[in-house]
């Protein structure tokens, strides 16, 4: 029998390529990057090695480059960061964002006092960008705007640049879940 993956919004195969970059690290250089010896200064180096080349390709220092365990962590450090460091007050979702989102953003607003809002969505189930400009226009305080680029569950795919270009505007932080 022959089976068809059709999950792929979820998790994908790993790609030979990755694997074979992987191998001395699954097999040979195992060690702890946070210990001393030479297994982990090993580890340690193939990280910031990793760190540096992802910062050159954002043009981003190294320093701003962080390595979560998945998309999960990564929405949520950024969201909570956004609220506890940088001082937003006001969160701009969509109501059909991922449980990772939906639930850090449902937790702020009843645990911190953040404002929450919910953007429309056109009938088709896409972002009405035209209400996120005025949200952020009538907001009082600093926003953060939360929007996946790819919907996992209806494909639908958000005009990153022109939502970035809304938050620019008004100051607002701008996240976006890109797993994909």
């Amino acid at each position: 029998m022959n089976r068809i993956y059709f999950d792929n919004a979820a998790t994908t195969s790993l790609d030979p390529q990755v694997l074979e970059a992987m191998m001395p690290y699954l097999t040979e250089k195992f060690g702890n990057p946070s210990s001393i010896y030479s297994y982990g200064r090993e580890g340690r180096l193939a990280i910031e090695t990793a760190r540096k080349t992802v910062a050159k390709i954002l043009n981003a220092h190294p320093a701003e480059i962080f390595f979560t365990s998945g998309g999960t962590e990564s929405s949520n450090t950024a969201i909570c960061a956004s609220v506890h460091d940088l001082g937003c007050r006001h969160i701009i979702t969509s109501s059909i964002e991922h449980h990772a989102t939906l639930h850090t953003v449902e937790y702020l607003h009843k645990k911190n006092g953040v404002a929450l809002s919910f953007v429309k969505l056109l009938p088709d189930g896409h972002v009405d960008l035209d209400d996120l400009d005025a949200s952020l226009a009538k907001s009082k305080e600093k926003c953060l705007v939360t929007l996946m680029h790819a919907n996992n569950e209806i494909g639908n795919m958000l005009d990153l640049h022109k939502a970035g270009e809304i938050c620019k505007k008004y100051g607002a932080i701008f996240h976006s879940d890109t797993v994909l």
